[in-house]
């Protein structure tokens, strides 16, 4: 909750601070830490930790586009292979694959080439590219659950099919399993984000914030090196605490 907490209140400032993270300074280009500035200003003159701070909802939108669409995708798909077994199994493995065959960097490029690269874009393609690992964890899942003595039980005391498969298996026996999957998503867009803001045109492009175009806007420049250190800190803590938030899930998992 704490977690939440703190990037509610990221994401609060990052609304706020929307007009501060565009202005443009033009003698304060590459200032140092000030009072006004913590962070100093990158070279046109802008407020570093505001762009910072904004920057958050460059992969905020799209991280959680791709979890509704990769588990708006995955948990029917798996969750009826798992149920069914057999040719629906073989069918869900055989679909699934034939999506996971595309490279997930190669589908989101194509993808923001032909559409232009949003937000939104980037958070489709990303769920769309997730989604066969979603169904396969969850099918493997139902599959080892289907047989439990619980299970058996509910059918034996008249327990209906749809409440012993949404409840108990999915919602009960999968919950740790799909917020792991989240947020592991959640470091993949990350990491995919930046990676293309970083390389330019397919990512998030300037003057809008991310921290991977902060991060290529001001590499190798001379000036200010908040400017490019704090967006390539941010992005190592946050990968470091998304890992962390998963471990608690694996356990449970």
């Amino acid at each position: 909750m704490r977690a939440v907490a703190v990037l509610g209140l990221v994401l609060a400032l990052g609304l706020a601070w929307g007009a501060r993270a565009l202005e443009v300074v033009t003698p304060l280009a590459s200032a140092g830490p000030s009072f006004d500035a913590p962070l100093g200003r990158d070279h046109l003159g802008r407020d570093v930790l505001a762009r910072l701070v904004v920057g958050a909802w460059a992969f905020v939108t799209p991280g959680a586009i791709a979890c509704v669409g990769a588990l708006g995708l995955g948990v029917p798909v798996g969750a009826a292979a798992g149920w069914f077994g057999g040719l629906v199994a073989a069918g869900q493995r055989a679909l699934m694959a034939s999506v996971e065959s595309v490279p997930t960097l190669g589908l989101v490029c194509l993808g923001a080439a032909i559409f232009g690269p949003t937000p939104q874009v980037l958070g489709a393609l990303a769920g769309l590219a997730w989604a066969p690992r979603v169904a396969e964890a969850v099918r493997a899942r139902l599959e080892s659950l289907r047989q439990a003595e619980l299970v058996l039980a509910l059918e034996a005391h008249g327990v209906p099919p749809w409440r012993v498969l949404t409840h108990h298996l999915l919602w009960v026996g999968c919950r740790g399993l799909l917020a792991r999957q989240a947020l592991t998503l959640f470091a993949a867009v990350l990491t995919l984000e930046t990676t293309l803001s970083y390389l330019g045109d397919l990512g998030v492009a300037e003057p809008t914030p991310s921290w991977g175009n902060m991060l290529s806007f001001e590499w190798g420049i001379d000036g200010n090196p908040w400017a490019a250190a704090a967006p390539a800190f941010t992005l190592w803590v946050t990968c470091v605490a998304l890992a962390w938030l998963n471990e608690p899930e694996a356990r449970r998992g």
